[in-house]
């Protein structure tokens, strides 16, 4: 008599493989049961299970991602863009474009997108720039409101000083804990000057002033109050 073969003892099934049998089980009683009077609890089951290999990858592609940019940080901090965007001749780092192509839905990969505006924004390539920024999509309060300075930065920079500063004041009210609201702020009541809408700019400027009563930029936002006293 042949003998059965058995799987040995000290073979270890993965999470990943425990996952994909469990969500390709409920797969099989969904297609099963699925005109019974009960399959909606089966479809959330198959819905869970789907959430829960979706996640699981996210968080992989997030510390890829994070590994990723650790490599590309200082490229960008020392004014390399081209290097930075592209990645460097060596291959020390395949750039922040690789990154948000690969990795872009991952909270790291967010982050990366707002590297990748800033650069292409140094670069004066506006239209990249601006995309990048409108297409973060992460949880962090602090890159969101970096991206809505950056499209008032690209604002700014096309002469569209009322459109820009909207943006400023948008992402100076994304999160009491980001810490550059003060510039915000600011950056909004120069662009309102430039733009010579006095009424908002006198709302920026008590803003400025009743939120933040010590801020170092209440000195230099005074320079403004001559239109908006008009």
């Amino acid at each position: 008599m042949a003998k059965l073969h058995k799987t040995p003892a000290h073979k270890k099934v993965s999470s990943d493989d425990k996952m994909l049998f469990y969500y390709y089980k409920a797969v099989d009683l969904f297609e099963k049961y699925k005109k019974q009077a009960y399959i909606a609890g089966i479809a959330i089951v198959v819905i869970i299970a789907a959430i829960f290999i979706y996640s699981k990858k996210q968080s992989a592609s997030n510390e890829t991602a994070g590994l990723e940019l650790s490599k590309v940080k200082q490229i960008y901090l020392s004014g390399s863009y081209d290097q930075a965007i592209n990645g460097d001749s060596l291959g020390i780092s395949r750039g922040l474009l690789f990154i948000v192509n690969e990795y872009g839905s991952s909270e790291n990969g967010n982050a990366a997108k707002i590297l990748l505006a800033n650069s292409y924004y140094f670069k004066r390539d506006f239209a990249n720039a601006e995309k990048y920024y409108r297409d973060f999509s992460g949880n962090s309060a602090f890159y969101k409101a970096a991206a809505l300075a950056g499209i008032g930065a690209v604002y700014e920079a096309n002469g569209k000083y009322n459109e820009a500063a909207k943006e400023f004041i948008k992402a100076s009210e994304v999160s009491k804990d980001v810490p550059l609201n003060e510039e915000y702020l600011y950056s909004a009541a120069r662009n309102l000057f430039e733009a010579k809408n006095a009424d908002d700019l006198k709302k920026v400027i008590d803003k400025m002033k009743t939120d933040y009563p010590k801020s170092k930029f209440i000195s230099m936002i005074e320079r403004y109050n001559t239109l908006s006293n008009k």
